[in-house]
């Protein structure tokens, strides 16, 4: 069996990582005190299923997390499902040209990626409900968005990452040599 194939107890774990980010994010910090300071664990979530799963299982947890957060926040049906399916598969893609372990690469891949999910649902309410669109308090909200997940998820990554079931497959070392070469 290939490192990256997924197995039942694989799936389980992202399973209920997905359930337990989504849970905490719409009861626990729904009451946060600093409205300016939004964590969006299920971006966090995505991004890393993203980057340690492939394209695939990045899309499918997009798809989930963005669902639940749909269903429980009382936004249009479908905004965040697509949105974060669409990150989850740029994460995927991502996560397959640089090297996953790299907390470097974990740093720029959360802060492009809530960029993109941030542009994204802009662009969609820009689309659906220009009328209810402050631009001046989006940028606001979208650099702490960005801001946020950055940090919190480069915290969020160093635990998963010790994780036996939800770390990335290992990088054999033959692959990271010739990778090397070929850049140098």
């Amino acid at each position: 069996m290939s490192n990256t194939a997924r197995k039942p107890h694989q799936v389980l774990a992202y399973a209920i990582l997905i359930v337990s980010a989504t849970t905490i994010q719409t009861t626990i910090l729904h009451f946060w005190p600093f409205q300016m300071l939004f964590v969006d664990l299920g971006l966090i979530v995505v991004i890393w299923t993203g980057l340690a799963r492939g394209a695939r299982s990045g899309m499918s947890a997009g798809f989930v997390v963005g669902l639940l957060e749909d269903s429980l926040s009382g936004y249009a049906l479908g905004t965040n499902a697509l949105v974060k399916t669409v990150v989850g598969t740029f994460c995927g893609v991502l996560g397959r040209k640089v090297l996953p372990n790299s907390p470097i690469a974990h740093l720029l891949a959360l802060l492009v990626c809530s960029l993109l999910n941030y542009i994204l649902l802009y662009l969609l309410q820009a689309l659906t409900v220009p009328s209810s669109l402050n631009s001046g308090r989006f940028v606001m909200l979208m650099l702490a968005g960005v801001l946020s997940a950055t940090v919190l998820g480069m915290i969020v990554f160093r635990f998963l990452s010790k994780s036996r079931y939800l770390k990335p497959p290992r990088v054999p070392d033959e692959v990271i040599e010739s990778e090397r070469l070929s850049a140098g």
